[in-house]
């Protein structure tokens, strides 16, 4: 044998071996994250940039309210003049998004300086300061804001929030190069607001302290920015105010509305923050609230990226919400779901059950149901004339194939096998005559699918063989005869992944032949079953 393969075995092996603990530890892995990256900068290197007051504490402040009311758990502040340089905040942004997966919440938040610079050709451009930076080279030192929000736009989170308490018109958290003040100058009013790098995606959030060409302003008897101390006190103090529909949840439009509309009080419109929202989802990106109560708050999600499904418009109820690949965000429930195509042919239509906070892909319902089996356990009760020359009693057991019916997605059809047994004394014989009875048949059964296919209830019909044997004074007697027994059935399915338990009740009408004469008993069973899909 080649002698670096034997070298090479023994490390696949220890490889193999030392991921043997991995699955353990997928549930933790794959859970959902709220995670924030926090900047204050207070202090800048370069001397035509005042020192801020509260711009850190702003960063801390937040970080608090987002642990203590809003269940974020990881939190990374960046409030010192080292940690806020330029490189840094990158690096921190980097790796604070790194492993975030579909169903994680991220929020970026920057206080600090900002300014902005007129080019001919790319016109107005916004920039963040870090604590290194130089007004006079925002170029090449600062944080393009724009690029900023193509970056959080970019994270692989559904839920994204940037939120910035700063400004760029020269006055207050803001300062503006030789340069930029010259161009202003010839200018007449404002210059020309800045160009979006990229528009707001699904449930992204961009919260601005000011507009464009407004003051961001700090308060030393707040003791924060204007916009960032109504940020808290909508999380906080206020939560129960600010919290309009009273789901007990502070979203992050209403923590921006009570924001604005403070901010704009408390300066008397100089300052008016904006926001820009596409919130499509489970969530409508919660600041303030457990995380028992956001879930129970959530929706449900809808998309499908199977190509013959990517254009089909989705009917939810008969009603018409949306188009894919687009996220589809409904209630939890049971709902008719209907996909059809440009011409208006359908694709596909299913009743669905969905739960708070699931996200359904539409082709694992496009391609047909299986089929699938269950095995009963249970009891019987038998009553009514003819009852008394059996057993009021029997143990049964049954195997049942079922099939949903692809053109019709509330119909189920089974078929089934059952056998039952009872041994006993029957007064019929006397007290001294053990008499063994049971029952042997074939059957099938019809079911309407409620609540997805969880509850069915229908018609079933047996073609079975009731029989008894006992001795007594006049020898071995063996009675049996074939008979039609038709009867209902309902059950209750219990999923778990591709298995379920099952609760099923039936009646049945049990026709018998007994010395000659035909004798009717009806019955009842409950049965405990198990089930799978093929």
């Amino acid at each position: 044998m080649n002698p670096l393969l034997l070298m090479w075995i023994p490390s696949v092996l220890a490889g193999s071996l030392e991921g043997t603990d991995a699955p353990h530890n997928l549930d933790k892995l794959y859970e959902s994250k709220r995670v924030a990256v926090l900047i204050g900068v207070n202090d800048y290197e370069d001397p035509e940039l005042d020192d801020l007051a509260f711009a850190g504490k702003d960063a801390r402040d937040l970080a608090l309210s987002l642990k203590q009311r809003g269940d974020f758990d990881q939190l990374i502040i960046l409030d010192d003049s080292k940690a806020t340089e330029k490189e840094a905040i990158l690096q921190a942004i980097d790796k604070a998004t790194a492993d975030l997966q579909r169903d994680d919440t991220f929020l970026l938040y920057l206080s600090g300086h900002g300014t902005l610079t007129i080019d001919t050709r790319e016109g107005t451009k916004l920039w963040f300061l870090p604590s290194n930076a130089q007004l006079s080279e925002a170029k090449t030192s600062g944080i393009d804001i724009s690029w900023l929000e193509k970056r959080v736009a970019q994270v692989s989170a559904r839920r994204r929030v940037l939120m910035m308490d700063t400004c760029h018109n020269g006055r207050d958290k803001s300062s503006l190069g030789e340069s930029t003040n010259k161009q202003l100058a010839g200018l007449k009013g404002d210059p020309p607001p800045p160009r979006s790098f990229k528009a707001v995606s699904e449930s992204e959030a961009r919260l601005y302290a000011a507009q464009y060409y407004q003051p961001a302003m700090e308060d030393p008897d707040l003791k924060n920015g204007v916009y960032t101390h109504y940020i808290l006190e909508a999380l906080n103090s206020a939560a129960a105010k600010a919290d309009l529909d009273k789901d007990g949840l502070v979203d992050v439009t209403e923590a921006h509305d009570w924001a604005r509309d403070k901010t704009i009080a408390h300066t008397g419109g100089m300052q008016v923050p904006r926001a820009e929202y596409r919130i499509v989802g489970r969530e409508e990106i919660y600041l303030a609230g457990s995380e028992a109560t956001r879930t129970a708050a959530e929706k449900a999600l809808l998309t499908a990226q199977d190509a013959i499904l990517a254009r089909g418009r989705v009917i939810v109820n008969g009603r018409s919400r949306g188009v894919l690949p687009e996220l589809v965000a409904i209630e939890p429930g049971t709902h008719t779901i209907e996909v059809k195509d440009e011409q208006g042919r359908r694709l596909m239509r299913r009743t669905v059950r969905i739960q708070a906070g699931e996200t359904l892909m539409l082709e694992d319902l496009f391609h047909p149901r299986k089929p699938g089996w269950e095995v009963f356990g249970g009891v019987g009760l038998r009553s009514g004339i003819g009852a008394e020359i059996l057993h009021p009693f029997s143990t049964g057991a049954e195997v049942n194939r079922y099939d949903p019916v692809e053109f019709a997605d509330w119909l189920e059809i089974g078929l089934h096998a059952r056998l039952a047994y009872a041994r006993g004394v029957l007064d019929e014989q006397g007290p001294y005559v053990q008499v063994d009875s049971g029952e042997f048949s074939l059957g099938a059964s019809a079911s309407l699918r409620l609540l997805a296919g969880r509850a069915l209830i229908g018609p079933e019909f047996d073609l079975g063989v009731p029989w008894r044997v006992f001795t007594d004074t006049d020898g071995l007697h063996r009675q049996t005869s074939l008979n039609p027994m038709p009867g209902l059935r309902t059950q209750i399915r219990l999923p778990f992944g591709k298995q379920h338990l099952t609760v099923r009740h039936s009646f049945r009408m049990v026709p018998f032949s007994y010395d000659g004469e035909w004798r009717r008993y009806t019955e009842q069973s409950l049965a405990l079953g198990y089930g799978k899909q093929d």
